[in-house]
C-alpha cells in the first residue's frame, strides 16, 4: 500500500530538485498544495497530486449534499 503522502525520493523525482527549499519552491509555482514536515521538508498528499496530473479526482473532506430530485 502507497503512503499518504508523495516520498522523498518521489518529490526528488517529480521536482528535479534534491533541495527541500527548492522542491517547495517549484511545487508551489505548479500550483500544488505543500505543507511542511517538522523538519521543514515538503508534504504533498498523494491524493492531490494525482488529482493535479489528471489521475484521480480529488475530493475535499467535506460533503456535498444535493437535492433527491427522483422525488419530484
Amino acid at each position: 500500500m502507497l503512503p499518504i503522502y508523495l516520498t522523498i525520493e518521489e518529490l526528488k523525482e517529480i521536482t528535479g530538485r534534491v533541495n527541500a527549499t527548492a522542491q517547495i519552491k517549484w511545487l508551489r509555482s505548479q500550483g500544488f498544495t505543500v505543507l511542511l514536515r517538522a523538519d521543514g521538508r515538503p508534504l504533498v498528499s498523494r491524493n492531490h497530486f494525482e488529482a493535479m496530473m489528471g489521475g484521480q479526482h480529488y475530493q475535499s473532506k467535506a460533503q456535498v449534499y444535493e437535492p433527491d430530485f427522483s422525488t419530484l
